[in-house]
């Protein structure tokens, strides 16, 4: 019966059924050793490239605005090799910040922009978005600024935003309208100090 086939029989059907079916084993096989191998090669390339960044980046933070020549070729390498990376986003910030407190506000800028048309994490380009408006605020770029303010923010930020509308609206004479965003900045704040807000605010008087 076929059910009681010998073991010739048996081992006939098998090397018939590998004749038939052996590519595609072996090659199943060494797509999954590939595929392991590739994984474990993508986990030690990520862990080296977040090492190196991170060495990059440690260099960029130990320097200060007085010091800011020393920390461009850094950044810039941390630009160019590592933009997928925190520490790239990071690093642009901080130099953007030193280019800000020596009044070169077109280099700080630039740094701004880098970050927001490279990182990828909302955190980063939404804060380059709020301090490159301060600083089209501080070159007269008034329309902008305002055009920064008018994006799409988390809460948390909302205080912040309208004061800064404010700050442009009163650079651009718009008085009405900077009454009315430090009224909002003031009222929306999350239990931070609104004095310095306030201050502007009176200054404006009542209109």
């Amino acid at each position: 019966m076929s059910d009681y086939k010998t073991d010739d029989e048996k081992a006939e059907d098998l090397k018939a059924w590998w004749k038939e079916n052996g590519t595609s084993v072996v090659a199943g096989v060494a797509l999954a050793i590939a595929a392991l191998f590739g994984w474990e090669y993508w986990k030690d390339h990520q862990a080296a490239t977040a090492t190196a960044a991170s060495d990059l980046y440690t260099k960029v933070s130990q320097v200060d605005a007085a010091t800011l020549e020393q920390s461009l070729p850094t950044v810039q390498a941390l630009q160019k090799d590592y933009a997928s990376t925190p520490y790239a986003a990071t690093a642009s910030l901080k130099l953007a910040q030193q280019y800000a407190e020596k009044g070169e506000y077109e280099a700080a800028a630039t740094s701004l922009r880098w970050v927001v048309d490279n990182s990828k994490e909302p955190t980063f380009t939404q804060l380059a978005n709020v301090r490159l408006a301060r600083v089209y605020l501080a070159m007269g770029k008034t329309d902008e600024a305002l055009a920064l303010t008018n994006q799409t923010y988390p809460t948390s930020y909302q205080s912040l935003i309208e004061e800064l509308k404010g700050d442009v609206y009163t650079a651009k004479n718009s008085l009405a309208e900077a009454r009315a965003a430090y009224d909002k900045a003031i009222l929306s704040s999350s239990g931070g100090s609104t004095e310095l807000i306030k201050l502007k605010r009176d200054n404006l008087g009542e209109g």
